[in-house]
């Protein structure tokens, strides 16, 4: 009787939110899923977790702001994962003397997070989802947590684990299966079920906020722990300049910075030099800027390319298809009202240097 008001619940959350919806975005699409999602993980842990769907729907009706609104479907979502993880039914108990809930015999709490974390993170747009390959990465994900023993931190390594994972190509699938080999053989040898509670649940739990833009955080991590900077007027430019082209460029009044991004050099590492920047001799480098699309999952397995210092470029799409691209800021000589840019000599034929704009 308490699954069937469970499963009634559910229902009718995913009902209501659905009946909210009125915004475009994939995210915004997928609200029935985060809403059924929610009522799962108030299901394996507190039942006030679904005060969570109510807040999904006003978020959806009274937040106009779309990234503004999509960080508050982004914190529901953690703070489910978070509680389930901490308290949830289903994981392993903790040793005598620390407390926690005893797990439920007819039930594992601890996969059920895990694969709930993975299909809001991995499956949102659903017209992207790959099903055969994301089926076996849940698959090798429910392994990785029964291995580890059913804890917080075998949820988050499954998790993290999996997300990073393009299963684009194929072949990338073996990281996950090596991870789980790996933790197979430390439990053989002796290695304890570590629980690790609070560094697993901040993980999580950052990792879930961000789910709207989930492709970003596993392939460009690093442009979340940047300090938010308001956005300036840019000046587009848009000029590609092939090995050697030079091309000189009037700075808009009030502009303090150059947008530049690369083409065709996802295979450079950080450091190589990309062109110059006159007055003042300023090499443009790999770690300055980065191929343009160099963080789409497509191209991300042969991507050697870290994500830009100053990061410029934009938020491309949502959920697990979110990416940035890797324009970036040069600061500009103090006083140059004329600079010039070209592109490295030694830059393959099919390499260009990207100027993007003013900022």
């Amino acid at each position: 009787m308490e699954n069937l008001r469970w499963i009634a619940a559910a229902a009718l959350s995913a009902y209501a939110c659905s009946l909210a919806v009125h915004h475009t975005t994939p995210i915004d699409l997928a609200l029935p899923f985060l809403a059924i999602a929610v009522t799962l993980l108030a299901w394996l842990s507190y039942s006030e977790v679904l005060l969570g769907v109510p807040v999904l729907v006003v978020a959806e009706i009274a937040v106009p702001d779309e990234r503004l609104r999509l960080l508050v479907f982004g914190a529901v979502g953690a703070t489910g994962v978070a509680i389930a993880v901490n308290v949830g039914r289903g994981f392993s108990p903790p040793p005598p003397g620390e407390g926690g809930l005893k797990p439920r015999p007819t039930l594992d709490g601890a996969p059920i997070v895990a694969l709930i974390a993975l299909l809001l993170l991995r499956w949102i747009p659903l017209g992207h989802v790959r099903y055969g390959r994301e089926l076996l990465l849940l698959a090798i994900a429910a392994a990785i947590v029964f291995v580890l023993g059913r804890t917080p931190f075998a949820v988050t390594v499954a998790v993290v684990v999996s997300l990073v994972t393009t299963a684009v190509p194929l072949r990338t699938l073996a990281f996950p299966l090596a991870v789980l080999l790996i933790a197979a053989a430390a439990r053989t040898f002796g290695m304890p079920a570590l629980r690790l509670v609070w560094p697993s649940t901040v993980v999580l739990a950052f990792v879930m906020l961000f789910f709207p833009w989930s492709g970003i955080v596993a392939r460009a991590f690093p442009y979340f722990l940047q300090r938010a900077a308001p956005e300036k007027p840019r000046t587009l430019v848009r000029q590609a300049l092939a090995p050697r082209q030079g091309e000189t460029y009037w700075v808009p009044e009030g502009a303090t910075h150059l947008i530049v991004s690369g083409a065709n050099v996802a295979h450079l590492r950080r450091g190589a030099i990309l062109g110059r920047m006159e007055p003042g001799a300023v090499d443009i480098r790999i770690g300055d800027v980065a191929d343009w699309g160099y963080a789409r999952r497509e191209a991300w397995h042969k991507a050697h390319n870290p994500l830009p210092r100053d990061a410029a470029g934009e938020v491309r799409d949502y959920g697990y298809e979110a990416w940035i691209d890797g324009a970036g800021r040069i600061p500009l000589p103090r006083g140059a009202r004329l600079i010039r840019v070209t592109a490295d000599g030694a830059l393959p034929p099919h390499v260009s240097l990207q100027v993007e704009g003013f900022e």
